[in-house]
Parts: C-alpha cells; structure tokens; sequence
C-alpha cells in the first residue's frame, strides 16, 4: 500500500484554513505576511476518492515516459475548476514561495485556492485517484509479467525438450556411424590379410618358375632382390 493511501485510510492533519471560521478569505500575498491558519483534520472520508477506470490489461508500455498517458487510461479528468494535483505542485513550485518555510508555501497556495473557491479536499482528492490508477498500472504490468513469466518458462522447456530429444537422435546417429565406421574398418583389416595370404600363395606359385625379384606377382613385404634368373625348364 501506498504512503499516500495510508493517510487517506486514517485521515491527516493537514494545515487546512476552515471555512466556517467566519471572516474574509486571504489573498496569497496576504499569507506570506500573516502567520498559519491553525491546522484542522480531514477525515478519511473528505480525503476518500472514486476509485479510476479498472484496466485489466494496460496498452501502455511499462516503461512509459509520461504518466499523464497512465491517467487517460484510466479515464482521470481534472475537477470542473481546474485546480489538481499538478496545478497546486505548479504553485508550491512558484519562485516567490521557494526560500518559504513548508507551512508558509502551504498558507498561500490554500489562500489562493479558496479566493478561487477550490476546496482543498478536491485537489487531494485528484492526487488519491492518481495514485489508484498509478496502483492499478503497476498491478496490470505485474500481471502481464506474470504471463509473460509463465509463457516464457512453458516455451523455454519445450525448447530444452526438443533440444534433449535431437541430442538423444543425434548421438545415436553418431554411435550408429561409428560402429559403421568400426565394422567397415575390421572388414577391410581382414580383406588386407586375406589379401596378403592370396598373393603369398599366388607368388609361392609363381616362384616355381621365376626367381628372385622377377616374379611378377607382388606382396605386401618384398623379399630382398637378388640376381634375376629364368628357369627355362626343369633342373
């Protein structure tokens, strides 16, 4: 809960000139020079404001620069006199009351608010209906975030599932290949030393009749050459 709604929920002590005090109304010159009007409480109720256009969900960006497109949306108008929040803020801010004490600042602008007949009620008020909307905007944002939360976590375990389930396929595709691989390896590993055997017997034969390193049928080692003889016909 805001700081703002608290003090509505107990009412405050506010410096509030009352109005059937009798006697004419001050001119915001006039309270520069004149002590503070005694203070006077305000009840929860005076302070006590309609509650804005309920949002479920905002159009407007979190991060919005101006809270003044907060308020539109919640449909907030300023009081048929003119005078709000953002006016009185305007007035407090006005270069004669800046080196004024707090109650002094506040003496004059109320002084000049009941020359102009606003009741200060009225301008607490439009403050207590901004911070609803203010409270409404952030409780939006925060649903929307929630959803967003939800629907992120929900995709990003799809995500690790697909992500799981192509690692699984894939590493058996890739231990499908390696004993492919492996197979075909020991497959030509056995070719070579059946290969091997073949041409040992193949030049076993031959040697019958050409010696040395004229027999034309190689092997995998070669015997060492020697001095090339034919054999024209039996010894």
């Amino acid at each position: 809960m805001s700081r703002l709604k608290d003090l509505v929920n107990k009412g405050v002590r506010l410096i509030v000139t009352d109005p059937d005090s009798g006697g004419d109304a001050p001119d915001a010159s006039d309270a520069l020079e004149s002590p503070p009007p005694p203070p006077r409480e305000l009840s929860a109720s005076e302070l006590d404001a309609p509650v804005p256009r309920p949002i479920e969900r905002s159009e407007l960006a979190a991060d919005v620069a101006d809270f003044g497109a907060v308020y539109a949306e919640a449909g907030i108008e300023l009081p048929l006199h003119g005078y709000g929040i953002d006016k009185v803020s305007e007035m407090l801010e006005n270069k004669r009351l800046a080196a004024l004490g707090r109650e002094v600042k506040a003496s004059a602008v109320l002084a000049a608010l009941e020359a102009a007949s606003v009741p200060i009620r009225d301008v607490i008020q439009d403050a207590v209906v901004r911070d609803k909307a203010l409270d409404a905007f952030e409780d939006a944002k925060q649903h929307e975030l929630g959803e967003l939360r939800r629907q992120s976590e929900t995709r990003i375990a799809a995500i690790r599932g697909e992500i799981e389930r192509m690692l699984k396929e894939k590493n058996a595709e890739i231990e499908g290949l390696k004993q492919a691989l492996d197979a075909a390896s020991g497959a030509f590993t056995k070719l070579q030393e059946r290969k091997h055997r073949e041409e040992d017997r193949l030049h076993a034969v031959v040697a019958h009749f050409i010696e040395g390193a004229d027999n034309p049928v190689t092997r995998a080692a070669a015997a060492p050459p020697t001095s090339p003889s034919a054999k024209t016909g039996p010894a």
